[in-house]
């Protein structure tokens, strides 16, 4: 009788056990950065788009950690001149509450000549996964 009285006990901490691990919501661990342009006022871009040469512009990125909240730890702007070399514009490592989110506002200004310029947005969490925006101007 005791051992049927533990035998039901057992299985029925069992039940209650598992009823309640299945209502929780799983969140993987690696997953991207998120990254996105923010509009703003006259001459702040916010997709691919055909620019004046030597003209002074704006782009505006926010950076937040993925839904795992996995910290950011580091935001790069690369910029590239018509299929030339890579050159790093801006690097931060992000620190405290820029872990979260993270806004930064770039100015630039266009080549004096015409041809194409790639900006490579990167946002880096502590895993090492990174999100990307990549933006491409024609410059005429």
């Amino acid at each position: 009788m005791q051992t049927r009285s533990l035998l039901f006990a057992g299985l029925s901490a069992l039940l209650i056990v598992s009823g309640t691990s299945s209502c929780r919501k799983t969140i993987e661990v690696g997953n991207k950065p998120l990254i996105e342009v923010i509009a703003g006022p006259e001459y702040y871009l916010t997709s691919d788009s055909t620019l004046v040469m030597d003209k002074r512009y704006t782009i505006t990125m926010k950076a937040d950690r993925a839904e795992d909240l996995t910290p950011n730890t580091y935001f790069e702007i690369v910029r590239t001149y018509s299929g030339g070399s890579d050159t790093t514009v801006y690097e931060h490592f992000l620190e405290g509450d820029e872990q979260n989110s993270f806004t930064h506002t770039h100015y630039f200004t266009t080549l004096k000549k015409a041809g194409t310029e790639r900006f490579t947005f990167t946002v880096k969490n502590n895993y090492g996964i990174t999100g990307q925006k990549i933006m491409v101007f024609t410059v005429k």
